[in-house]
């Protein structure tokens, strides 16, 4: 009798509120202030605009790669060094087993709000708690893929359109959306 107690113990499966995929709602306010926070560190490193500017002028399409899944290794920028952003992410959340999908929200010029993926990791569950910070691009900023060069030299490949102001290009939104 005290070995099968001592059995049935020890092969228990104990259920929580997260077993079926969903987090509690202290679990998603410290999901959404580490999401938050990433982007705020990644702001003021300036990661945002080295990953908004990771493109590619020659094919004219981001750098970053379309399938991209957790563990793969960061996309490097022209210098030979990860994207930050990319390092940011995986150090908080990848290592956590949370997913994440990046995207670049602009506005065209006919005013309404276009979308630019990063990556895509899946597809949100309804818990997924967003975050977001906007970045301003210039003309001289330069492009972080390969070949490089200058947004200005390159905006017309460039996903997001030139608004005509003599310097700016665009305001871009970074998006990050965890679960």
């Amino acid at each position: 009798m005290v070995l099968t107690a001592l059995l049935l113990a020890t092969t228990a499966v104990v259920i929580t509120p997260t077993t079926a995929g969903t987090i509690d709602r202290d679990t998603m306010a410290q999901l959404g202030t580490q999401t938050d926070d990433v982007l705020a560190t990644a702001h003021e490193r300036n990661a945002l605009i080295e990953a908004a500017l990771y493109w590619d002028s020659q094919d004219g399409q981001s750098g970053w790669p379309t399938a991209y899944q957790p563990g793969d290794a960061c996309p490097e920028t022209i210098a030979d060094e990860p994207l930050t952003l990319c390092l940011l992410l995986e150090e908080t959340f990848t290592s956590r087993f949370y997913r994440y999908n990046v995207y670049l929200d602009y506005q065209t010029q006919g005013k309404t709000t276009e979308t630019e993926p990063l990556f895509v990791q899946g597809t949100p569950g309804r818990n997924a708690v967003t975050a977001t910070r906007s970045i301003a691009l210039h003309d001289g900023m330069e492009l972080t893929h390969s070949p490089g060069g200058t947004l200005g030299g390159n905006v017309s490949k460039f996903y997001a359109e030139d608004l005509d102001d003599p310097t700016l290009v665009n305001v871009v939104e970074v998006r990050v959306v965890v679960w």
